[in-house]
This record gives C-alpha cells, sequence and structure tokens, in this order.
C-alpha cells in the first residue's frame, strides 16, 4: 500500500525566527528584536540557549508551552490579522509599552532579545515587532524595510503598515 508522505511523514522543526534590530544598532539599546513564526521554515531555530535571556510575545497563540517556559518573559498578545481595525489594540499597545519599558531599562535588566512571534512570521509579528522599532525612535519607512528584509513578504497588511506610518 503506498503512503502519502505528506500526511505521515511531515518533519516537524522549532519556531523560527529572524533579527529585526541587532544590539547596538539604536544608542543605548542592547536587547536585539526577532520576528518569526511557529510554523515557517524561514529564519533561526529558536533554542534554550537563546530563549533562556529572552521575552517571547506571542501573537497567533501557536507557540508551543515548551517554548512558553524556557522563555524570561512570556507574553501573550494574540489578536487576528485582519486588513483592517484591531479588535484588541489596546492589549498589543500594553505589550509594546512594556517591552519598550524593559529595553530601555537603566539597570541592566533589559532582555538579550526580544521574539515577536506568530503564525507564519509575517503580519502580526510585522506589527508588533515594527511597534517596538518605531517606539525605539525608528522612522516608519526604514521599519518596514528592515522588516521586509529580514521577512520577505512581511507585512503584506496594508492596514498594518498605516498603524506603523502613524505611530
Amino acid at each position: 500500500m503506498l503512503e502519502d508522505p505528506s500526511v505521515h511523514h511531515r518533519v516537524a522543526h522549532p519556531p523560527r525566527a529572524s533579527r529585526v534590530l541587532a544590539a547596538g544598532e539604536v544608542a543605548g539599546v542592547r536587547t536585539e528584536v526577532w520576528m518569526g513564526g511557529a510554523h515557517t521554515s524561514h529564519g533561526d531555530d529558536l533554542t534554550a540557549t537563546t530563549l533562556g535571556a529572552s521575552w517571547l510575545i506571542d501573537c497567533a497563540g501557536d507557540i508551543d508551552r515548551s517554548y512558553r517556559e524556557l522563555t524570561s518573559r512570556w507574553l501573550a498578545c494574540v489578536f487576528p490579522d485582519l486588513d483592517g481595525p484591531l479588535t484588541s489594540p489596546a492589549r498589543i499597545s500594553e505589550v509594546v509599552s512594556e517591552s519598550l519599558a524593559a529595553i530601555l531599562e537603566g539597570n541592566g535588566a533589559a532582555p538579550e532579545r526580544i521574539y515577536v512571534m506568530c503564525q507564519h512570521g509575517m503580519n502580526r509579528s510585522g506589527l508588533v515587532s515594527g511597534l517596538i522599532l518605531r517606539g525605539l525612535g525608528l522612522e516608519a519607512a526604514e521599519t518596514i524595510d528592515r522588516i521586509r528584509r529580514a521577512r520577505p513578504g512581511a507585512l503584506a497588511n496594508d492596514y498594518f503598515c498605516q498603524m506603523l506610518r502613524r505611530t
């Protein structure tokens, strides 16, 4: 009997992310910002080593509990990828504000990395990581360009791009 290998022999891989801001690229900021997805084949694997001193923002609710437990801080910020007004903008603002406060802490307690993750690492993670970059002082055009270079095809959601331009 023949079997469809795509059904029975799928290769599982860990969530993956791409760096959109390196440590030191913004004056006084030592935290790296990464964006990615639970089900993407693009980017670097999330590992126990990298997650230990990191925050993880879960924008789709797809990150396995085992990865959540490895982080120094896990934040749920689940919202739909809709090309229009968001149903939970207050929660997104809270998470972005909390992340910026941690990044800008002067006592050395800032996380080494912040991973912003969604399902495939394109729109929701692009919006939240973009809002963090905008909060660190990057211009909208540079923010959108960085995200699209790190994750080709990202920020295809026009409404999310408009939000980054208005911030």
